[in-house]
């Protein structure tokens, strides 16, 4: 369910937009006449499916609900539009650690965007009708009918949720984002808690929330900047130093707030963004990384770690993110001792069964931070790869960065092909040679081991070795 509500009006001749409609339909919305073909499966199951997330205890009845819009403002003049508005939405709802993302032509029945008592767009799925004046003039105030930085009320009505049988009969809390109300039958929720029926669903829901108009006529990016030196700041640092081992979230985030600020161009100048990162946004990073946060915000420092920042740009929501490596001179070291390595064959990832992790690879000449010793694993070595000072459980085979050495049974020549030599060099019978990895085969069919370690062509039969 990671589909998206797009609504979209078209200038003059084609205007369509993807109409929001009822489970399991699809429809089509054409404003030159506003007829809906709509094609539908029978089904009982609201669409905003949270069944997978199983049976949930009194402490765990939250259910985190965003309905989610962006809309963007109409551009015209003198009663022309030459870009209508758009307006893209989801909603995205999680309990008890499930998450899901539903499109809201699937989850609402009706949508509407209303200014004042001015219907913008509204469509119904029951009565396949569409009133839809994204792309319009408005007359009336001669002006488009999305206007940038207006805000404009948004309505989703007949939402469903399927909890699943294991919370059949249950009461659930919806925890919603500022500004957003939600009523079940035409009546508010008393503390927005919710009763799931017999089969596990809450149905005939109403979201209200309003929503922004971007300014869809500035294209320009949100950066951020070092706020004494003006220079901008793709990859931020900062050192401090720990209070009997701890710092403090709130103050940490207001010092990288004083040290990083974020810009846009808006109206021929350069205008401050606001940063968005909350504490809690900041907690859940460093709690994601293994760093401990007490419910005051205290946590035990690492001698370093890193802390995002993020802003987004209430002009033309564009968004930007900045990572800031901290480095605290008295913090506690977590990082495990690693070195840099060359891989000198193509490597895959092992656990420690030597079972292949995933499909990702490591390509040849390219370094990588492995723990100082190597791992033996059914009798064969392994480097551990170190990732953010941690060790990550994922192991290479130290031949592909080693080598194995092997004793020539014959003299040998090096090659750069199958056809072309390296050099004038001859290996003689008995010496020993050290070999990268598995054998290549070449286009003549036969084998070769890579040997020097380098990123030179140079290259021996693997039948010298037999």
């Amino acid at each position: 369910m990671k589909k998206n509500l797009r609504i979209v009006s078209a200038a003059a001749a084609a205007l369509l937009a993807v109409a929001p409609v009822a489970a399991s339909a699809v429809s089509t919305v054409s404003a030159a006449d506003a007829t809906t073909t709509t094609t539908a499966t029978t089904t009982n199951k609201p669409t905003v499916d949270l069944s997978g997330a199983g049976s949930v205890s009194e402490s765990k009845d939250t259910v985190n609900v965003t309905p989610s819009f962006t809309l963007t403002s109409a551009i015209g003049n003198k009663g022309v539009v030459t870009t209508p508005a758009t307006l893209k939405g989801s909603i995205e709802a999680s309990l008890n650690g499930t998450s899901v993302t539903a499109d809201v032509a699937d989850a609402a029945k009706q949508v509407e965007l209303t200014s004042g008592s001015t219907t913008i767009y509204k469509y119904d799925a029951d009565k396949k009708t569409a009133e839809n004046h994204l792309g319009d003039w408005n007359k009336s105030t001669g002006k488009v009918y999305v206007v940038a930085g207006q805000t404009y009320t948004m309505t989703l009505s007949d939402v469903g949720f399927s909890f699943g049988k294991a919370n059949a009969g249950k009461t659930l809390t919806f925890k919603l984002p500022n500004g957003v109300t939600v009523q079940q039958n035409g009546k508010a929720l008393e503390n927005n808690k919710v009763n799931v029926d017999q089969y596990g669903n809450v149905t005939g829901l109403k979201f209200t929330l309003s929503v922004k108009a971007y300014n869809s006529a500035n294209t320009s990016a949100v950066s951020f900047y070092d706020a004494k030196s003006g220079l901008v700041a793709t990859q931020g640092s900062y050192m401090t130093l720990a209070n009997n081992g701890d710092l403090n979230v709130t103050q940490l985030l207001n010092d990288l707030k004083a040290k990083y600020e974020a810009m846009q161009f808006q109206n021929g100048k350069f205008a401050t963004v606001d940063v968005t990162t909350t504490d809690a946004d900041l907690t859940a990073e460093l709690t994601k990384a293994g760093i401990k946060v007490n419910a005051a915000g205290n946590f035990e420092a690492p001698a370093s770690f890193t802390a995002t920042l993020t802003a987004k740009s209430e002009d033309n929501g564009k968004t930007a993110s900045l990572p800031v490596v901290v480095t605290v001179p008295n913090g506690k070291v977590t990082t495990v001792p690693s070195q840099a390595k060359t891989i000198m064959h193509n490597a895959y990832y092992y656990d420690k069964d030597a079972k292949r992790v995933g499909t990702d690879k490591l390509t040849r000449y390219n370094s990588v931070t492995v723990s100082p010793k190597t791992t033996t694993i059914n009798g064969k070595a392994y480097y551990e790869v170190v990732e953010n000072g941690k060790l990550s459980g994922k192991f290479i085979n130290a031949d592909n960065i080693d080598g194995t050495k092997r004793t020539l049974k014959h003299n040998a020549y090096v090659y750069a092909s199958s056809k072309k030599r390296a050099n004038k060099v001859v290996l003689k019978k008995g010496e020993t040679v050290t070999t990268y990895g598995g054998s290549y085969t070449f286009k003549n069919g036969k084998k070769y081991y890579k040997i020097g370690k380098d990123t030179k062509k140079t290259y021996v039969k693997v039948a010298n070795f037999d």
